[in-house]
């Protein structure tokens, strides 16, 4: 195997954003993706300042990291920890189902287009699961969608994950809440009605952008609209699981370094294991085209990643926790403290960085400013 561009200190991500800087960083590239490219590339290094600690036999100096969780795979690996210590003390133990909603392949290159649109995917599939509650079981149900934009090949593969209260909290009795069915096929068809409602409002409205003629875009529409489309899974789920799982693609990069096989001659080599052969496959693309996919997954700034609807919506939810509670048997448990990131880095299997070689504790003294690079 090919060994990894040697840049000394620089994680794999670091190594690529280097290596394709001349293709991205400029005034012609997608601002979002170029600001978020520039702090990765200044993370854990004194462009972004240092902090000073001393004890009676060393001193050190650690220099403050980017906060870019989509870009940085050691702060998204470290913001995903503390979002997943949080919901899962805020969200009582009991019944939860997973839920996914897909779309056809030939409408992913509409909403890679239409970032606007794209974002209402999570409010479409929570309106589609609490109205099948309500109807069919009259009843109020908690929704956390996660909106994922990316497959294996970081290619942009839009569709939604959810995690859903399963226990009707009006049946509740002394062996708890009764559970909700969810029929997979009445949901698909709601997902595709309201896909298709979406699009074509928005063509008609002329907020549509394509690169096709219109009259194809149109005779596209029609086709999805006739088609079966694939059923949306649905299958019972742990709290946990759902976290460590959605935690995965709101929190971080949208591939993992170890999937990173090696970076050399300008190409980037990375495997995805397929879900239809349950094999690994290797992919393989030029820096440029790699930096390319990576970025169309970046957020727009201040745009939250994780949504929360019905019974859980946080005005709804902060006046029926403690029946909810209450109803599973449960205590409701108090906000974890965010962890101070000396504790986390020993959580992690990592030295206390706040030890000095006699293990005795280290004081912070004063920050240092940034650098200019």
């Amino acid at each position: 195997m090919a060994k990894l561009a040697a840049v000394p200190g620089r994680s794999r991500s670091q190594q690529i954003l280097l290596i394709g800087r001349e293709h991205w960083d400029h005034d012609g590239y997608d601002p979002n993706a170029r600001r978020v490219f520039r702090r990765a590339l200044q993370c854990k290094t004194p462009a972004l300042g240092r902090r000073f600690y001393v004890s009676e036999n060393e001193e050190r100096e650690f220099c403050n990291t980017c906060k870019s969780l989509v870009a940085c795979t050691s702060c998204g690996h470290w913001a995903t920890t503390q979002w997943q210590r949080q919901r899962e003390c805020a969200l009582p133990d009991g019944r939860y189902l997973s839920i996914t909603f897909t779309m056809p392949k030939t409408l992913w290159p509409l909403f890679a287009a239409n970032s606007r649109l794209c974002r209402k995917l999570a409010e479409i599939a929570a309106r589609v699961i609490g109205s099948y509650a309500r109807v069919r079981k009259g009843a109020e149900v908690g929704v956390i969608p996660v909106r994922q934009t990316f497959n294996g090949k970081l290619e942009f593969n839009p569709h939604v994950h959810t995690l859903v209260t399963a226990g009707d909290l009006r049946t509740a009795g002394r062996h708890g809440p009764s559970s909700i069915f969810f029929d997979p096929y009445e949901l698909r068809g709601s997902w595709q009605r309201l896909v298709i409602v979406l699009l074509r409002g928005a063509l008609e409205a002329g907020q549509l952008k394509f690169t096709m003629p219109r009259d194809e875009v149109e005779h596209l529409l029609q086709e999805e609209e006739k088609r079966t489309w694939y059923s949306t899974h649905v299958q019972a789920d742990e709290k946990e699981h759902f976290l460590r799982y959605g935690g995965r693609y709101v929190r971080r990069p949208p591939f993992a370094a170890q999937r990173i096989l090696n970076i050399a001659d300008g190409f980037v080599r990375f495997w995805y294991k397929d879900k239809q052969t349950h094999q690994r496959e290797t992919v393989r693309c030029t820096v440029e085209e790699f930096i390319d996919r990576w970025a169309q997954h970046i957020p727009e700034r201040y745009r939250h990643a994780v949504s929360y609807f019905g019974l859980i919506a946080p005005r709804r939810w902060a006046q029926v926790a403690a029946a909810v509670f209450t109803l599973m048997g449960t205590k409701q448990r108090p906000r974890p403290k965010r962890l101070p990131w000396a504790v986390a880095i020993q959580e992690l299997g990592g030295p206390n960085p706040l030890a000095d070689y006699k293990g005795r504790p280290m004081k912070f003294v004063r920050h240092i400013a940034p650098v200019a690079t």
